[in-house]
């Protein structure tokens, strides 16, 4: 596959693996939903959907490029990705406070869009962290804690009950999680 197709196919995983959670969140009523605050449509609709795309690679660029891509060859490949995963996880704390889930499922993530990075690159990390965080804002939930909500309000309004970090924060994120890194290990063997 091209650069082009992985890259597509990653945002495709990435959005419709926060379509899992959002599934599991709503099945198991861990949602709350009530009307937007504003009316987010139209080109506001767009310019913020737009706007996923260069955050993802700015953070790509700094926690995989950066830490994993480059620092490696200072400190050592193990140390660079822990590192990596570390400062991922410190870099969310000013959205809202973490709780023990939060940051399991921000290590995870971590992991993950490490693990891409190694295996495909760069562009493909970046698309798959922008599906994801596209899926969730476009469901209306806030994407990585409550303080983001006023940054990027979504077009409707939703919570996950008692968690202030949001869909991250939650066990549906770490089974989500979970399976896809336990197949992107295994698809890792075989490609």
């Amino acid at each position: 596959m091209t650069v082009e197709e992985m890259s597509a196919l990653a945002l495709g995983i990435g959005f419709f693996a926060f379509m899992l959670v959002s599934l599991i969140l709503t099945t198991t009523h861990q949602v709350e939903q009530r009307p937007a605050a504003q009316r987010v449509g139209g080109a506001r609709f767009w310019m913020t959907a737009f706007l996923f795309l260069p955050m993802a690679f700015v953070e790509e660029a700094i926690f995989r490029w950066f830490f994993i891509g480059e620092l490696r060859w200072v400190i050592g490949l193990i140390p660079a990705f822990l590192l990596s995963m570390g400062l991922f996880i410190l870099a969310h704390r000013p959205n809202e406070r973490l709780r023990f889930m939060a940051v399991l499922n921000l290590a995870i993530v971590g992991a993950i869009l490490g693990f891409v990075f190694l295996r495909w690159g760069i562009w493909v990390a970046t698309a798959g962290h922008a599906g994801w965080n596209l899926a969730e804002w476009g469901m209306g939930y806030a994407v990585s804690g409550e303080k983001t909500r006023a940054l990027l309000p979504a077009p409707i309004y939703r919570v996950v009950k008692g968690e202030p970090f949001g869909p991250e924060g939650h066990w549906s994120t770490t089974v989500v999680l979970l399976a896809m890194l336990f197949v992107l290990v295994d698809v890792h063997r075989f490609i």
